[in-house]
């Protein structure tokens, strides 16, 4: 699985790639056997899950660059250039990895969610919903994916968990009118 947005970029980063393949008997075996000559490592698939495997391919590729802009867009409503955004995300981008390196998805992840913070994403809430309503919606549908990696984690109680996501459900008008 590797990025080919400039091939150059891929290919110095192609080492240690996983390389799905979808195939039989020797024909399997000839890819496996070329995925391991250029450093990758082959996963053999089973058949008609390429399009699962490909699909998977994109939460951590084109999705991530997505979330990225995202991000990006709202440092430029209070001011930032992409590039300062994209300087101040990066720390937190390696850091985010190393930690799920480190500890797995539940163990690597931080923030309000994680912690149960309910005053913290009522503020995120309305202040996108305010001014990017569908960020907001962004946020919500992310935040709603979290809340099982809290509990997982051990920092989200279930109580906790049941208000954040009564919270999270609750729809902008809701939210703009209790204001």
């Amino acid at each position: 699985m590797q990025m080919f947005a400039n091939p150059d970029v891929a290919l110095e980063g192609l080492r240690g790639c996983t390389v799905g393949i979808e195939a039989e008997g020797d024909f399997r075996r000839d890819l496996e056997w070329l995925a391991t000559r250029i450093g990758c490592e082959p996963l053999a698939l089973p058949a008609g899950v390429r399009a699962l495997y490909h699909a998977s391919a994109y939460y951590v590729g084109p999705f991530l660059i997505a979330l990225l802009k995202e991000g990006v867009e709202l440092w430029k409503s209070f001011g930032a250039s992409e590039a300062d955004a994209l300087r101040a995300m990066m720390p937190l981008l390696r850091g985010t990895v190393a930690a799920v390196l480190d500890g797995g998805l539940a163990n690597g992840m931080g923030g309000c969610v994680a912690r149960g913070d309910v005053g913290t994403i009522l503020k995120h809430l309305r202040a996108l919903d305010e001014r990017f309503p569908s960020s907001g919606a962004l946020y919500r549908e992310l935040a709603l994916r979290n809340v099982p990696l809290g509990i997982e984690r051990g920092t989200l109680s279930a109580p906790r968990a049941a208000e954040i996501e009564q919270l999270l459900l609750r729809t902008r008008s809701e939210l703009l009118a209790a204001s």
